[in-house]
């Protein structure tokens, strides 16, 4: 022990500085970057209370007030979260989700179920409410209920298709008194008794005419009645034998239903309202409840699901927000880094190019923290950054371009600027930095590209046909080429514009003409070695320049990705490629054909496998892949290189017995020869940087788990010009 403790002295003194864990991520693993900003479903426990975002759970601890994420990285399994209830009895979390799928934890441990695994639906399997009632939940699903006993973390039974004839009938809520369960449905209300056989449909009694056929969104009983949210209609109670409409809701549209000892909470046309016989609804309001979605009462205090303002509480005798760290607004379309900084933006248009209408959210990511602040203008498409004088330029799909100088906003319209409209609005959807100033994309206009140039002066670019009216993503490349790729869904393929010369080329999937693997092109990105990589519907290709025919990289015997639709290429510090498809990400070696890695939700905490946007942070090596359903990061093995060493770090360091992942050693000069020693000089492991960044497994050749000691690092660029040293201590 005395000798384990000089040990760490020794190297406290000696080792390069420690990256702060809270910044960094070892290589290898992962981040879930989940929003919180939007909480659907919250439930709580004696001690904890529990806020369901689309793809993570907010957990707040009573006691110390603390927050603390629960996510794929803590071992949920399903896709996006539709359900969560907390079971005192059994001191359970019960998490429900779109695809079926059952995680209950408990006791620090994690159970999933997969009762459909076997099954013959072919629809819906989402899950919508959860009941729990003694030793049974009740889950509420788009097929039927699905009875689950608690403590054998076991499906019991389920009912399907509970129609009027024995077809499929969506169940949205369900509710109990005495012996019978009451279920909210797409069509009216279903009564059955527990004592009968709820496997057939004919035991059901059917409450699903008049105004009742409509769709019930939520059941609940208040004082020993049975209460129904039927949308559109109203709010009814079921009394002795028949149902009666409250006036103080009729024609309303309904989020939740929530019964408590002394009134009913109903969520309705974005309102909430305290409700008893006795008295007339009184609203809950606050500045903090802008979008309600849910809402429970304990112990006499609100917790409030917000679409904004994620989980608001009346808890301290005021409403405050509670608000886990995670970027803001919908998930992120498009990606940026730039200057230390990522940016994520939640896009500005459909797939049917119609404004989104969302708020002008940007998302920075920093040293490990999210912070956000709103543009001026709605959907925000795309970021740049002026490096020199740090002026941040957001593009709008509904009003142009956005500067904002240290804090001094300038609004870039058709008014004031070359910038036009396309007859309802200024769309911009992509910005390129360039050094002669900053390119501007245009969307369905004469002038479809731009630039800005530093002296506050502008070149425009007529479009030389139809077609390039219709950028929607910007590439530059070494030789002054900017490379518009056109939106498939007009007439496709990249428009090339010489600055120099003002000439264009126009490229298609025609032989002579560019032969891309398909005219619909949704990417394009220039690589470290000037080669210009494009995604298309049906794979990737690269041009050595405008005027040549595309090449396609050879994988496997058949062109790269040939069958996917290629929606993201990202470049890291080893010239390797990125790739998001369809089917999870891809990394590829330099030239495409040796495959390094595919990501899938199968085998990574990948939120969805449908990528939208990659981005790289070239210092560090993390990578960013923004899904349709939210955003997670993957820490790489390669970053951005220099001709000469930097500050070289190692991390992490020490290398304690807990940490089984890989050291990075970054800093380096680009592909800078990597040699480990023991301290005596007997060769350990060797390594070539990828880009500025080299890794150790923590083995010796013969795949050993290395000694405690410390280990010397030499480094060395390939011709032998520059080189640097270090140390690192293995504690086992």
């Amino acid at each position: 022990m005395k000798d384990f403790r000089h040990l760490l002295c020794w190297a406290a003194v000696f080792l390069p500085t420690l990256w702060a864990t809270g910044q960094n991520i070892p290589l290898g693993t992962w981040r879930i970057h989940a929003s919180f900003n939007n909480i659907a479903r919250v439930t709580a426990d004696d001690a904890h209370v529990y806020g369901a975002s689309a793809n993570a759970i907010m957990k707040f601890a009573r006691e110390d007030k603390s927050l603390t994420v629960i996510s794929k990285l803590d071992g949920l399994h399903g896709g996006t979260i539709t359900a969560i209830q907390a079971d005192a009895g059994t001191k359970q979390l019960i998490v429900a989700y779109d695809d079926g799928l059952i995680d209950i934890l408990w006791n620090n441990t994690l159970k999933t179920l997969d009762p459909l695994r076997q099954s013959t639906i072919t629809g819906s399997r989402r899950i919508n409410h959860i009941l729990v009632q003694g030793s049974l939940a009740y889950l509420s699903t788009d097929f039927g209920v699905l009875v689950l006993d608690l403590p054998r973390a076991e499906v019991k039974e389920t009912w399907r298709d509970l129609g009027t004839t024995g077809g499929t009938l969506q169940i949205n809520a369900a509710a109990i008194r005495d012996d019978s369960i009451f279920l909210a449905t797409a069509n009216g209300v279903l009564a059955g008794s527990t004592r009968s056989n709820l496997l057939d449909f004919r035991n059901w009694r059917r409450f699903e005419n008049g105004e009742l056929s409509a769709a019930a969104r939520a059941v609940a009983i208040y004082q020993g009645t049975l209460y129904a949210a039927v949308d559109t209609q109203g709010l009814y109670r079921y009394n002795a034998g028949s149902w009666v409409k409250e006036s103080a809701f009729a024609g309303s549209t309904f989020r939740a239903l929530t019964a408590t000892p002394d009134a009913l909470l109903v969520i309705e046309n974005e309102k909430i309202w305290r409700f008893t016989v006795a008295e007339e609804p009184a609203q809950i309001t606050d500045a903090l409840i802008q979008q309600p979605l849910t809402i429970i009462e304990d112990r006499g205090k609100y917790w409030i699901g917000d679409g904004l303002n994620g989980l608001v509480s009346n808890d301290t005798g005021t409403f405050q927000q509670y608000l886990a760290n995670g970027p803001a607004g919908p998930p992120a379309s498009r990606l940026t880094y730039a200057g230390g900084v990522l940016y994520a933006v939640s896009g500005g248009y459909t797939a049917s190019r119609q404004p989104l209408n969302h708020a002008g959210i940007i998302n920075k990511f920093e040293n490990g923290t999210w912070t956000s602040t709103t543009a001026t203008l709605p959907d925000i498409t795309d970021v740049a950054v002026d490096a020199h004088t740090s002026t941040v330029y957001a593009a709008s799909f509904q009003g142009g371009l956005e500067i904002n100088q240290g804090g001094t906003i300038k609004v870039l319209t058709s008014g004031n600027s070359p910038l036009k409209s396309d007859g309802s609005a200024v769309k911009i959807t992509a910005l390129a930095p360039a050094t002669e100033g900053l390119w501007v994309a245009n969307y369905g206009t004469s002038t479809p590209l731009h630039l800005l140039k530093p002296d506050n002066t502008w070149e425009s670019v007529t479009a030389p046909f139809t077609g390039a009216r219709y950028p929607i993503d910007l590439a530059l490349d070494p030789f002054g080429y900017v490379w518009a790729v056109l939106d498939p869904e007009v007439d496709g393929g990249i428009l090339v514009y010489d600055l120099a010369t003002g000439g264009s080329e126009y490229i298609t999937e025609t032989a002579g003409s560019g032969a891309l693997p398909n005219r619909n092109v949704f990417t394009a990105v220039t690589d470290r070695d000037g080669l210009v990589w494009t995604g298309t519907a049906t794979g990737v290709s690269y041009f050595f320049d405008p005027t040549n025919d595309a090449s396609r990289p050879i994988f496997e015997n058949r062109f790269l990705l040939r069958d996917d639709q290629v929606t993201s290429i990202a470049i890291d510090g080893g010239n390797r490629k990125w790739m998001g498809t369809g089917r999870g990400v891809w990394l590829f070696n330099p030239t495409g054909e040796a495959l390094v890695h595919h990501f899938t939700t199968a085998n990574s905490p990948l939120l969805s496998d449908n990528i939208v946007d990659i981005e790289i942070n070239a210092q560090t090596g993390e990578v960013f892949f923004a899904t349709d359903k939210g955003l997670v990061s993957f820490r790489g093995d390669a970053t951005e290189g220099t001709a000469v060493f930097q500050q070289v770090k190692i991390f992490p360091n020490p290398v304690t017995p807990a940490f089984m992942g890989t050291v990075a050693i970054s800093g380096l000069a680009t592909d800078a020869v990597v040699k480990i020693t023991d301290i005596s000089g007997k060769m350990v492991w060797q390594t070539q940087a990828q880009g500025g960044t080299a890794s150790w497994n923590v083995q010796d050749y013969h795949g050993k788990r290395a000694a405690t000691g410390i280990y010397l690092v030499f480094a060395s660029t390939p011709d032998g010009s520059e080189n640097a040293v270090g140390k690192i201590a293995v504690v086992d």
